[in-house]
C-alpha cells in the first residue's frame, strides 16, 4: 500500500500513484490478505485446542486458552516483515544463480529456527535459460543494402534511483532460442488468436518469415509466441505499451513514472518466460531427479522462434512510420504515433528489423524450501501454503511480498507450536524456486510426490504477489473453497475505516464492477498465474490464490506496471505498497461446500448447450447424458450436505468424520483425466484448464469442448474429438457423483 493514505477511498484520485511521505499506520493492507490466509488455514487444519507432543515445559498440562485474533495481532511484527522484504529483494534473486541459492539457504535457516518439526531443501537439477552477459540480446533497424545499423535497442534498464544505479540486468525472455533473424516487421496488437486472424483473414497479410511486434497483456508471453509460430512468423518482439503500464504517459516530462509513481518509465523492460508448458523441459511429466534420464534435446517442447522484449521508448522507434493499413482503434496504444500494421516502413523499403538473441541453456540446481508441522490427529492430511522466492530481478512485489508474509506465517505457527498448540492436520510451508521460468520448482516437487499429494493433500493456498494494489481482495479459487473464504472474510477486520469487515469491503468493491453482485467476486481461473496451477491441474488439489489488487475500472491494466522489471524493487515497494498480516481459526470438518461446485458446473454446461445446441443437433452430437450427469451431480451434492447437517456430534466420530472429509477431497480429483487436454497433455483438469490454442475470448470451462468447437467453427473437422470430450466430461461428472454417494451418505 502507498503510505500516507488513510483509506482506499482516499486513493481514488489522480494522485493515487504519486510518491508520498511515509505514514505511521501500524497495520497495512496486506494484513487483510494474510488474515484470510490465516483464518482459512485455521479452518482447514483445526489448529486450536490441540496440545503439542513437544510442549515447551513438562509442567504444562493443558494448552492455555487463547483468543486467536489477539494472538496473531500480538505476534505480527511489521519491522520483521520490512526487514525480510528488504533482505529478500536486496539482490537479483534469479533462479539457478548464486544469489538465488543464497536466498533459499537463508529461508531454510530462518524457518528451522522458528521451531518447525522439519525443514529441508528439495533440490533438482533442471534446464534453465539465461542471457549472454558478454553479448546482450538486441533489436536493430538495418539498411539491408549497405548493412548500416541505424538503431539498436537498449539491453539494460537505466538506473533511476541510488538503489538501482549500476545494477542493470540484461533483458531477455527465458527459453527463447539463440538466433538472429532479419525481416520486415508487422504490428499484431496483443498477439491473440483473434489478432492474428484479423491480419490474415481480414487484411490477407502473409505473416510467413515476418517479425511480429506485440504488446504485453491479455494473454501470456508464451501464448503470444505460440500464436506467432502457428502463423509461421520468424521472430517476436514484445514491449509494454504505456496504455498498459503508464496511463499518465502524456505527462512524462513532469515525472509521472517511477521513481515518482508506480508507472513503468520509458526505459523499463518486462521479462517473462516463453516456455509453452510448466516444469523442466528436459523431464516432461517426471521429476528431475538424479536417476531420471532427460529427453532428447530435439524433442523439447520449446519455441522454435526467438523472442526479445524491449522498452516502449524503443518500441516507439520500431513502430514509427510503419506502412500498410491503420490498425483498428482498439489496437491503438498510448505511444505518440499512428498505429499502423506494416509490413515494413513507409517510403523506406531498405530498412529491415534484425532480432538477435544470444540466450543459452544450462543445467542448474534449484532449491525449494519445505517446512512442516506434523498434525496431531490426521498427520497424513496436508494443508500446503506456498509462494516462490526466485525473481526476474529484485521482485519485491512478485514474489517477495508473498514470500516475506509466508515466512512471517512460519514464525507465528512456530510460536503457537512452542506454546503447546499442534494442528489437527499437517501443515506444509513451501517456498519454490524457478517459478518465473515456468513453475519449475513446484512442478518437479509435485511430480516427485504426485501419489502422496493426490491422496493426502486437502488444499493448497498460494500467495506470491501479495499486494499489487490496495483496492480490494482478489481471490482465484476452486468453487469448493469459495464459501470458506466468505466465512473467514466475515471475521477479518476491514483494512479501511469505512467498512467493518473484509467481506463488506470485498462485496462493496465487487458491486462497483457489477451492480447485480450478491456475493464478493471469485475467479475460477485456476489454469494460470502461479504455482497453484500444477497442484490443481495434475494432482486435483483444491487451490486458492490470494492478493490485494488495484481498481481495474480506474486502471484497466492487466498487472502491476513495474511487474518483472528491474524497478520492482524495495524502493518502489516501500513507497507504493506495503506488507502485513493478521488472524487465524479452526474447524475439524473441511469447510468445503460441494453444492457451490455443482452449481458452477451446471452453469458452465448450461452455457455450452445454449451456445451450441443447434449445431450439435445438426451434426448428431448427443449431449443429453452430459446434462443428466450434471443434474445427478447436483442432486448428490445437495444430499451430501443434508447428510452432514443431520449428523450429531461428528467430532466424536473420527472414522466417520474422516470418511466425509475424504469424499469431499476426492470430489475435486474426479475431474482429472489421465490423457489431459488434446493440446496440453499435462493439464489434466477437464473443467478448469486452458489450452495453448484456445482463443482469448473463449470461456475456458470445459475447454476440451469449447476449444474443439472453436476449431470446428474455424474449418477443422473435429467432430469425433468433440464427441469424445463430451463423453469425458460426462464420465467425470458421473465419477464425482459416485464419490459423494458412497455408503453412509447418499444412496
Amino acid at each position: 500500500m502507498m503510505r500516507g493514505f488513510d483509506s482506499i477511498e482516499s486513493m481514488n484520485g489522480d494522485e493515487l500513484l504519486v510518491k508520498r511521505k511515509k505514514g505511521s499506520k501500524k497495520f497495512v493492507i496486506g494484513a487483510a490478505v494474510i488474515g484470510v490466509m490465516f483464518f482459512l488455514v485455521g479452518m482447514l487444519i483445526g489448529f486450536f485446542g490441540h496440545e503439542s507432543e513437544h510442549a515447551p515445559s513438562p509442567t504444562t498440562t493443558k494448552p492455555e486458552v487463547l483468543d486467536p485474533t489477539q494472538l496473531i495481532i500480538q505476534n505480527v511484527d511489521v519491522n520483521f516483515l520490512q526487514t525480510l522484504l528488504k533482505n529478500f529483494s536486496s539482490k537479483a534473486r534469479i533462479a539457478g544463480t548464486e544469489s538465488g541459492s543464497e536466498l533459499a539457504n537463508m529461508i531454510r535457516d530462518m524457518w528451522a529456527s522458528s521451531g518447525l518439526d522439519n525443514v529441508h531443501l528439495s533440490t533438482y537439477k533442471v534446464l534453465l535459460s539465461f542471457p549472454n552477459q558478454s553479448d546482450p540480446n538486441k533489436v536493430e533497424l538495418v539498411n539491408k543494402t549497405t548493412g548500416k545499423i541505424v538503431f539498436t535497442s537498449n539491453s539494460f534498464e537505466p538506473g533511476l534511483t541510488t538503489e538501482d544505479q549500476n545494477k542493470s540486468f540484461i533483458s531477455y525472455n527465458a527459453f527463447s532460442p539463440a538466433r538472429t533473424v532479419l525481416g520486415s516487421i508487422v504490428y499484431v496488437n496483443y498477439g491473440t488468436v483473434e489478432d492474428f486472424q484479423y491480419l490474415t483473414q481480414n487484411l490477407s497479410i502473409d505473416l510467413s518469415k515476418k517479425i511480429v511486434i506485440a504488446r504485453y497483456g491479455i494473454i501470456s508471453a508464451s501464448k503470444k509466441v505460440y500464436n506467432a509460430e502457428q502463423y509461421n512468423a520468424s521472430a517476436v518482439v514484445l514491449y509494454s505499451d504505456p496504455a498498459d503500464v503508464n496511463r499518465d504517459s502524456e505527462r512524462q516530462s513532469s515525472g509521472s513514472a517511477y521513481p515518482n509513481s508506480w508507472w513503468l518509465p520509458k526505459g523499463g523492460i518486462q521479462r517473462d518466460t516463453v516456455n509453452y508448458d510448466y516444469g523442466d523441459p528436459d523431464t516432461p511429466g517426471y521429476p528431475s531427479t538424479n536417476y531420471n534420464l532427460p529427453i532428447d534435446p530435439s524433442k523439447r517442447a520449446l519455441t522454435k522462434i526467438p523472442c526479445q522484449p524491449v522498452s516502449y521508448i524503443d518500441a516507439l522507434i520500431l513502430l514509427s512510420n510503419l506502412s500498410g493499413s491503420v490498425s483498428p482503434e482498439h489496437w491503438h496504444g498510448a505511444l505518440p504515433i499512428e498505429y499502423r500494421i506494416g509490413p515494413g516502413y513507409e517510403n523506406n523499403s531498405e530498412i529491415e528489423v534484425k532480432v538477435t538473441v544470444n540466450n543459452y541453456l544450462d543445467k542448474r540446481v534449484i532449491k525449494n524450501v519445505i517446512g512442516m508441522i506434523k498434525g496431531s490427529e490426521e498427520p497424513d492430511r496436508y494443508i500446503i501454503l506456498g509462494s516462490h522466492h526466485d525473481a526476474w530481478v529484485y521482485g519485491t512485489v512478485d514474489p517477495q511480498s508473498g514470500n516475506a508474509a509466508l515466512s512471517q506465517a512460519v514464525e507465528i505457527f512456530g510460536h503457537l507450536l512452542a506454546k503447546g498448540f499442534r494442528p489437527r492436520r499437517t501443515v506444509m510451508f513451501c517456498s519454490w524456486d524457478a517459478s518465473e521460468l515456468g513453475f519449475i520448482g513446484s512442478t518437479e516437487w509435485v511430480e516427485e510426490n504426485l501419489q502422496l499429494i493426490s491422496e493426502r493433500s486437502v488444499a493448497y493456498l498460494n500467495v506470491h504477489s501479495l499486494v499489487e494494489g490496495n483496492f480490494s481482495l482478489k481471490a482465484v479459487s476452486s468453487p469448493l473453497l469459495q464459501d470458506a473464504m466468505y466465512t473467514v472474510a466475515h471475521q477479518v477486520p476491514s483494512p479501511t475505516k469505512n467498512f467493518s469487515t473484509l467481506y463488506d469491503l470485498w462485496l462493496a468493491q465487487s458491486k462497483l464492477y457489477s451492480s447485480n453482485e450478491k456475493e464478493p467476486s471469485v475467479s475460477y481461473s485456476l489454469w494460470s498465474g502461479s504455482d497453484h496451477e500444477v497442484f490443481y491441474q495434475r494432482a486435483g488439489v483444491s487451490c486458492a490464490d490470494l492478493s490485494f489488487n488495484f481498481d481495474f475500472r480506474k486502471y484497466p491494466i492487466t498487472t502491476y506496471p513495474l511487474h518483472h522489471s528491474a524497478y520492482d524493487n524495495y524502493f518502489s515497494y516501500e513507497h507504493f505498497n506495503d506488507p502485513g498480516l493478521n488472524y487465524l481459526a479452526n474447524a475439524p470438518l473441511l469447510p468445503f461446500k460441494v453444492t457451490r461446485f455443482s452449481a458452477a458446473l451446471e452453469n458452465f454446461i448450461t452455457d455450452l448447450v445454449h451456445n451450441y445446441k443447434e449445431i450439435w443437433g445438426q451434426n448428431n452430437v448427443q449431449y443429453d447424458q452430459l446434462i443428466s450427469a450434471a443434474k445427478n451431480f447436483t442432486e448428490a451434492t445437495i444430499c451430501f450436505e443434508k447428510t452432514l447437517l443431520s449428523e450429531k456430534e461428528l467430532n466424536k466420530k473420527p472414522l466417520k468424520l474422516r470418511m466425509y472429509n475424504d469424499q469431499i477431497m476426492q470430489a475435486e480429483r474426479a475431474f482429472l483425466i489421465q490423457q489431459g487436454l488434446p493440446s496440453k497433455p499435462f493439464s489434466k483438469n477437464i473443467v478448469f484448464t486452458q489450452s495453448n490454442s484456445e482463443p482469448s475470448n473463449e470461456k475456458s470451462f470445459f475447454p476440451g469442448i469449447s476449444t474443439t468447437m472453436y476449431n470446428i467453427k474455424n474449418g477443422k473437422s473435429q467432430w469425433d474429438q468433440l464427441k469424445h470430450q463430451i463423453y469425458l466430461a460426462t464420465l467425470c461428472l458421473q465419477s464425482a457423483t459416485t464419490q459423494l454417494s458412497l455408503p453412509g451418505t447418499c444412496n
